[in-house]
């Protein structure tokens, strides 16, 4: 449902972003614990106990609480009405569940974590907390009340946590207990856990990118880098660069670097390109942005640009009927939908997206806060109509000014193994492209093409209706012309895909290399194309299907697919319902095909458009090809001139 408090909010002054902070915390009140030291809402569960998703309900509250009570003055009311109570103090809040959390004698204890325990991942607000307002979190407690909350937070010194984003939660604790003169703060893993962070770092890029661990272990490179590596980088360089000059300054210098990377994931309407695991976090996309006035100098950066982008990523989350009746983060995307979420989602996980309240901390008379929005259309901001590749992150990013469309074509990332228990790897990793206007599905069943998820994705069968399709890939490429992958959906499958733009992106071409020592069945599909009731009743496949091609145009886009020397047959296929994590209803064109074991290749050119009233021709094969490399383009040319 739409939650119409935000829906409403203009999202444009510090004021505005303040009551949508207000308008966000309030409907989780009512279900505070009576110790307030856990919030109960929801009864899905997660891979942690009850007690942990209760913990991460009022941890992750004060991500937004935090720089809101940061930048309070004299002036500002702090109470808020609160169940059967004449009213709320959060500064009163804050403290009781503070302390009773921490307090092991107490109902509501928070427990005492293990390796890998979610408990520890929740303990990086309060290091947060303790390096920013002291004299709300650690001042006002007694000294039994200290011990405990310094012994529980030391337990992330004595636990193993992975190698990726945690390490800075390791990091903020120890920063706070630091700055607070609290037991339990560990000099020698503080410096252990700064240089480790370091090996997670792009250095030869050269573009402010992180990996999300060793990049020697794994791709993975979404939005953990600018909500989590970047974000915890900026805090400590706010909060921690009279101690340690030298990483604050590194962290300031990178983030710098990467906002020029990262700017080119945001749509002019203020959508960012649904890419990758954790997108129930929604607006903590944009939280990059707000941090980045936290930490850099006043003349550091164009002010003017980062408002732009934050404000109008949360006016489009605002407007999106992602909450539930009573107005809390469902899980989900842009509406309610378990399909695509994480083992690790539980009712409350959402309200990490509260992190984007950051700026809540800075004066109102900031430069952040002065600058002047950007006007529409203004090149400068995202960099419409200007496709580029972006080597760090695999992609080739494309955005047609005129369609307003902006997509990025994918080399390919996987996180392997199984302890990350990440659900929908391939969907969310895999596809050969995403678009901030379409989104992407996930699968909802094993059989049936309806179910897996074919768009943007080749889908290779052997037999029967069980399909294959891209997961681990390997020999990425991104170049100025096309990005490339090698991939094995079977063993003694072996499939070479090269994807790059054509007319100034505004379609794109595929190419895959197939070497079979099998007969394989193929379907290709492109753009999830959203539609409504208007649409009904569904159309009839025959009139939008032909032997080499598949379109549909409703009344919110077009999507289309073009086979090259016409042998594919056209299909479409009306997705599952609540498949696509952007639109409850999609149809996906597809080409399917059938193999002889061998050599074979596959081509196509795809295209979609937010607007149906737009038409566009269909490049030539020859021209599409021109940029590719000089055997593929022979290949198919030969191909092409044989059929």
């Amino acid at each position: 449902m739409y939650y119409e408090k935000l829906r409403n909010n203009p999202v444009k002054t510090f004021s505005d972003l303040e009551q949508a902070l207000l308008d966000s915390v309030e409907p989780y009140l009512a279900y505070v614990s009576p110790g307030f030291a856990r919030i109960e809402a929801g009864p899905s569960g997660a891979t942690f106990n009850t007690k942990a998703v209760q913990l991460e309900g009022f941890a992750r509250l004060l991500w937004g609480l935090v720089p809101y009570l940061a930048g309070r003055n004299k002036s500002r009311n702090t109470r808020i009405a609160y169940p059967d109570q004449a009213g709320f103090d959060f500064i009163e809040f804050v403290n009781r569940g503070i302390r009773h959390g921490v307090d092991p004698e107490h109902n509501e204890f928070w427990g005492v974590p293990g390796d890998y325990d979610q408990l520890l991942v929740e303990m990086a607000v309060f290091g947060y907390a303790l390096l920013l307002i002291p004299e709300i979190i650690w001042e006002p407690l007694d000294s039994e009340s200290r011990k405990n909350l310094s012994r529980w937070l030391s337990y992330i010194n004595i636990r193993q946590i992975p190698d990726c984003n945690w390490v800075f939660f390791r990091i903020l604790v120890n920063c706070g207990l630091e700055r607070v003169g609290a037991e339990g703060f560990d000099k020698e893993l503080l410096h252990e856990s700064l240089l480790l962070a370091e090996q997670f770092y792009l250095t030869d890029a050269g573009d402010g990118w992180y990996n999300d661990g060793f990049p020697s272990q794994r791709r993975a490179r979404d939005y953990y880098i600018p909500w989590a590596m970047h974000y915890y980088g900026l805090i400590f360089a706010g909060c921690c660069g009279d101690l340690y000059p030298m990483y604050a300054g590194r962290y300031r210098e990178r983030a710098l670097l990467f906002a020029e990377e990262f700017s080119r994931w945001f749509a002019e309407d203020g959508a960012a390109l649904p890419f990758g695991r954790s997108l129930t976090y929604r607006f903590a996309q944009g939280a990059f942005w707000g941090a980045m006035p936290f930490a850099l100098e006043k003349s550091a950066y164009d002010w003017g640009k980062a408002k732009t982008l934050f404000l109008r990523n949360l006016r489009w989350w605002f407007g999106q009927p992602a909450y539930s009746e009573t107005g809390l983060l469902s899980v989900g995307y842009t509406y309610p939908n378990q399909y695509m979420a994480e083992r690790y989602n539980s009712p409350n996980s959402p309200l990490w997206a509260l992190k984007a309240f950051i700026p809540m901390a800075l004066s109102k008379t900031h430069p952040f806060w002065q600058a002047a929005e950007f006007s529409t259309g203004e090149a400068d901001l995202t960099k419409s109509g200007k496709s580029r590749p972006q080597k760090s992150s695999g992609f080739y990013i494309c955005s047609d000014a005129d369609a307003g469309h902006l997509y990025v074509l994918n080399s390919g990332q996987w996180t392997p193994g199984t302890p990350n228990e990440h659900l929908h790897m391939a969907e969310k990793y895999a596809k050969f492209a995403y678009s901030a206007s379409f989104a992407f599905n996930v699968c909802t069943d094993t059989y049936g093409i309806d179910k897996l998820a074919p768009d943007n994705m080749l889908l290779v069968s052997d037999g029967e209706e069980f399909y294959r399709y891209r997961t681990e890939s390997s020999d990425h490429q991104v170049t100025d012309a096309w990005v490339f992958s090698r991939w094995k959906p079977y063993r003694g499958v072996e499939i070479a895909t090269w994807l790059g733009p054509v007319d100034q992106g505004r379609w794109h071409l595929r190419v895959h290399k197939v070497k079979s020592d099998r007969p394989l069945k193929t379907v290709e599909g492109g753009f999830p194309l959203p539609y409504g009731d208007e649409f009904y009743p569904l159309p009839d496949d025959e009139k939008r299907k032909s032997v080499g091609e598949s379109s549909v145009s409703t009344g919110q886009g077009s999507s289309r697919i073009v086979d090259f020397g016409a042998h594919r047959n056209g299909l479409l296929v009306t997705a599952s319902p609540n498949s696509n994590i952007m639109h409850p209803r999609v149809i996906i064109p597809t080409l399917t095909s059938e193999h002889a074991p061998g050599e074979f290749w596959l081509a196509c050119l795809v295209h979609a458009h937010p607007d149906p009233k737009v038409t566009v021709t269909v490049p030539r094969f020859t021209e599409a090809l021109e940029a590719f490399p000089a055997t593929v383009r022979q290949k198919l040319l030969n191909i092409g001139d044989a059929v």
